[in-house]
Protein backbone atom coordinates (compact mmCIF):
# COMPACT_ATOMS: atom_id res chain seq x y z
CA UNK A 1 0.00 0.00 0.00
CA UNK A 2 2.81 2.63 0.66
CA UNK A 3 4.73 1.60 -2.71
CA UNK A 4 1.41 2.51 -4.38
CA UNK A 5 1.26 5.75 -2.31
CA UNK A 6 4.43 7.28 -3.17
CA UNK A 7 4.84 8.21 -6.63
CA UNK A 8 1.16 10.25 -6.05
CA UNK A 9 2.72 12.44 -3.51
CA UNK A 10 5.19 14.47 -5.66
CA UNK A 11 2.52 15.15 -8.16
CA UNK A 12 -0.27 16.25 -5.63
CA UNK A 13 2.57 18.35 -4.03
CA UNK A 14 4.18 19.67 -7.54
CA UNK A 15 0.04 20.59 -8.01
CA UNK A 16 -0.53 22.25 -5.09
CA UNK A 17 2.80 24.18 -5.60
CA UNK A 18 1.85 25.31 -8.62
CA UNK A 19 -1.45 26.61 -7.16
CA UNK A 20 0.13 28.51 -4.83
CA UNK A 21 2.72 29.90 -7.08
CA UNK A 22 -0.22 30.93 -9.29
CA UNK A 23 -2.77 32.45 -6.35
CA UNK A 24 0.19 34.43 -5.48
CA UNK A 25 1.47 36.08 -8.78
CA UNK A 26 -2.33 36.92 -8.88
CA UNK A 27 -2.53 38.66 -5.55
CA UNK A 28 0.93 40.73 -6.64
CA UNK A 29 -0.39 41.53 -9.90
CA UNK A 30 -3.98 42.79 -7.89
CA UNK A 31 -1.49 44.98 -5.25
CA UNK A 32 0.89 46.16 -7.69
CA UNK A 33 -2.07 47.48 -10.33
CA UNK A 34 -3.71 48.62 -7.31
CA UNK A 35 -0.50 50.59 -6.62
CA UNK A 36 -0.34 51.74 -9.96
CA UNK A 37 -4.22 53.18 -10.07
CA UNK A 38 -3.47 54.90 -6.62
CA UNK A 39 -0.01 56.37 -8.36
CA UNK A 40 -2.63 57.80 -10.97
CA UNK A 41 -5.08 59.26 -9.65
CA UNK A 42 -2.88 60.93 -6.59
CA UNK A 43 -0.86 62.44 -9.38
CA UNK A 44 -4.21 63.92 -10.77
CA UNK A 45 -4.95 65.28 -7.31
CA UNK A 46 -1.57 66.80 -7.23
CA UNK A 47 -1.77 68.20 -10.90
CA UNK A 48 -5.56 69.55 -10.44
CA UNK A 49 -4.18 71.58 -6.93
CA UNK A 50 -1.30 72.95 -8.92
CA UNK A 51 -3.33 74.24 -11.25
CA UNK A 52 -5.98 75.66 -8.80
CA UNK A 53 -2.85 77.57 -6.87
CA UNK A 54 -1.28 78.94 -9.63
CA UNK A 55 -4.84 79.88 -11.46
CA UNK A 56 -6.00 81.94 -7.99
CA UNK A 57 -2.17 83.58 -8.07
CA UNK A 58 -3.25 85.30 -11.34
CA UNK A 59 -6.92 86.32 -10.56
CA UNK A 60 -5.65 87.69 -6.75
CA UNK A 61 -2.45 89.79 -8.57
CA UNK A 62 -5.06 90.79 -11.40
CA UNK A 63 -7.75 91.61 -8.80
CA UNK A 64 -4.85 94.11 -7.13
CA UNK A 65 -3.96 95.73 -10.16
CA UNK A 66 -8.01 96.61 -11.32
CA UNK A 67 -8.76 97.05 -7.80
CA UNK A 68 -5.80 99.99 -7.99
CA UNK A 69 -7.12 101.43 -11.40
CA UNK A 70 -11.08 101.33 -10.33
CA UNK A 71 -10.33 103.85 -7.54
CA UNK A 72 -8.73 106.05 -10.20
CA UNK A 73 -11.61 106.10 -12.21
CA UNK A 74 -9.57 105.78 -15.34
CA UNK A 75 -11.69 104.07 -17.90
CA UNK A 76 -9.26 103.90 -20.89
CA UNK A 77 -6.29 103.19 -18.60
CA UNK A 78 -8.84 100.13 -17.22
CA UNK A 79 -9.60 99.22 -20.54
CA UNK A 80 -6.16 99.24 -21.98
CA UNK A 81 -4.67 97.05 -19.13
CA UNK A 82 -7.09 94.02 -19.32
CA UNK A 83 -6.96 93.72 -23.29
CA UNK A 84 -3.05 93.97 -22.54
CA UNK A 85 -3.90 91.14 -19.78
CA UNK A 86 -5.25 89.11 -22.10
CA UNK A 87 -3.21 89.21 -24.84
CA UNK A 88 0.07 89.25 -22.82
CA UNK A 89 -0.18 85.35 -21.16
CA UNK A 90 -0.90 82.24 -23.13
CA UNK A 91 -2.98 81.03 -20.41
CA UNK A 92 -5.63 84.22 -20.02
CA UNK A 93 -7.99 83.58 -22.08
CA UNK A 94 -10.08 86.59 -21.48
CA UNK A 95 -11.17 88.92 -18.92
CA UNK A 96 -14.41 90.54 -17.25
CA UNK A 97 -15.16 92.98 -14.65
CA UNK A 98 -18.63 93.61 -13.12
CA UNK A 99 -19.86 95.78 -10.80
CA UNK A 100 -21.27 94.94 -7.27
CA UNK A 101 -24.62 94.45 -8.83
CA UNK A 102 -23.55 91.69 -10.97
CA UNK A 103 -23.86 94.05 -14.44
CA UNK A 104 -20.85 93.72 -17.03
CA UNK A 105 -18.66 97.01 -16.83
CA UNK A 106 -15.57 95.64 -18.59
CA UNK A 107 -14.11 93.02 -21.03
CA UNK A 108 -11.33 91.99 -22.72
CA UNK A 109 -10.96 91.98 -26.90
CA UNK A 110 -13.21 89.25 -28.23
CA UNK A 111 -14.02 87.80 -24.42
CA UNK A 112 -16.59 85.05 -24.31
CA UNK A 113 -19.89 85.28 -22.14
CA UNK A 114 -20.59 82.68 -19.38
CA UNK A 115 -23.31 81.30 -21.78
CA UNK A 116 -20.62 81.14 -24.96
CA UNK A 117 -18.12 79.46 -22.81
CA UNK A 118 -20.54 76.49 -21.89
CA UNK A 119 -22.20 76.02 -25.01
CA UNK A 120 -25.82 77.04 -23.31
CA UNK A 121 -25.95 80.14 -26.48
CA UNK A 122 -27.41 78.31 -29.81
CA UNK A 123 -24.68 77.14 -32.56
CA UNK A 124 -21.87 77.29 -29.62
CA UNK A 125 -19.83 74.59 -28.37
CA UNK A 126 -19.17 73.95 -24.79
CA UNK A 127 -15.67 74.57 -23.86
CA UNK A 128 -16.03 74.61 -19.77
CA UNK A 129 -13.10 71.80 -19.84
CA UNK A 130 -10.75 73.34 -21.46
CA UNK A 131 -11.32 77.01 -20.29
CA UNK A 132 -12.04 77.38 -16.00
CA UNK A 133 -12.94 80.82 -14.94
CA UNK A 134 -11.94 82.18 -11.76
CA UNK A 135 -13.49 84.93 -9.88
CA UNK A 136 -12.04 87.14 -7.41
CA UNK A 137 -13.32 90.38 -5.31
CA UNK A 138 -12.44 93.97 -6.24
CA UNK A 139 -11.87 96.16 -3.35
CA UNK A 140 -10.14 98.99 -2.01
CA UNK A 141 -11.89 100.00 1.00
CA UNK A 142 -15.50 98.71 0.19
CA UNK A 143 -16.10 96.38 -2.52
CA UNK A 144 -15.86 97.80 -5.91
CA UNK A 145 -17.30 94.24 -8.08
CA UNK A 146 -15.97 91.11 -9.28
CA UNK A 147 -13.16 90.11 -11.38
CA UNK A 148 -13.84 87.15 -13.55
CA UNK A 149 -10.50 85.92 -15.50
CA UNK A 150 -11.00 83.08 -17.61
CA UNK A 151 -7.74 80.68 -18.00
CA UNK A 152 -6.48 78.00 -20.41
CA UNK A 153 -5.88 75.19 -18.33
CA UNK A 154 -3.96 73.10 -21.07
CA UNK A 155 -1.40 75.95 -20.74
CA UNK A 156 -0.62 75.09 -16.78
CA UNK A 157 -1.56 71.46 -16.68
CA UNK A 158 0.45 69.98 -20.17
CA UNK A 159 3.64 69.94 -18.73
CA UNK A 160 2.83 67.79 -15.41
CA UNK A 161 -0.08 65.74 -17.15
CA UNK A 162 3.26 64.85 -19.52
CA UNK A 163 5.49 63.94 -16.93
CA UNK A 164 2.59 61.93 -14.92
CA UNK A 165 2.04 60.06 -18.44
CA UNK A 166 5.41 59.36 -18.34
CA UNK A 167 5.80 57.93 -14.95
CA UNK A 168 2.58 55.57 -15.35
CA UNK A 169 4.28 54.05 -18.78
CA UNK A 170 7.64 53.23 -16.62
CA UNK A 171 5.85 51.89 -13.77
CA UNK A 172 4.16 49.77 -16.42
CA UNK A 173 6.68 48.67 -18.10
CA UNK A 174 8.79 47.43 -14.79
CA UNK A 175 5.63 45.15 -13.87
CA UNK A 176 5.92 43.37 -17.25
CA UNK A 177 9.70 43.62 -16.50
CA UNK A 178 9.16 42.00 -12.98
CA UNK A 179 5.99 39.22 -14.37
CA UNK A 180 8.92 37.99 -17.35
CA UNK A 181 11.59 38.01 -14.31
CA UNK A 182 9.04 35.87 -11.56
CA UNK A 183 7.96 33.60 -14.68
CA UNK A 184 11.65 32.22 -15.19
CA UNK A 185 12.68 32.14 -12.21
CA UNK A 186 9.43 30.09 -11.50
CA UNK A 187 10.71 27.60 -13.97
CA UNK A 188 13.87 27.59 -12.89
CA UNK A 189 13.08 26.46 -9.65
CA UNK A 190 10.80 24.51 -10.49
CA UNK A 191 13.49 22.47 -12.99
CA UNK A 192 15.71 22.50 -10.28
CA UNK A 193 13.57 21.25 -7.99
CA UNK A 194 12.54 18.24 -10.11
CA UNK A 195 16.41 17.38 -10.97
CA UNK A 196 16.44 17.29 -7.04
CA UNK A 197 13.41 14.87 -6.72
CA UNK A 198 15.20 12.67 -9.33
CA UNK A 199 18.39 12.38 -7.93
CA UNK A 200 16.83 11.65 -4.19
CA UNK A 201 14.66 9.01 -6.01
CA UNK A 202 17.71 6.89 -7.55
CA UNK A 203 19.58 7.44 -4.17
CA UNK A 204 16.43 6.09 -2.51
CA UNK A 205 16.31 3.42 -5.34
CA UNK A 206 20.22 2.84 -5.13
CA UNK A 207 20.12 1.82 -1.28
CA UNK A 208 17.00 -0.51 -1.69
Amino acid sequence: MTQSEQPLYPKLSSIYNKIMQLAIAIALIIVLLSILVFNQQSNSDNIEQHFNHVAHEYSGQAALAISALLVKKDNQALQDYIDELALSSEVIHNVHIYGVSGQLLFSSDAAQSIRALYGIEQHKINNGELYIPFVEELRADNLQGYLRLTLVKEQLVTRLNHANNESSEMFRIMLALAGIVGFLLTRGLNRFSRQGYRLAKETTNKAT
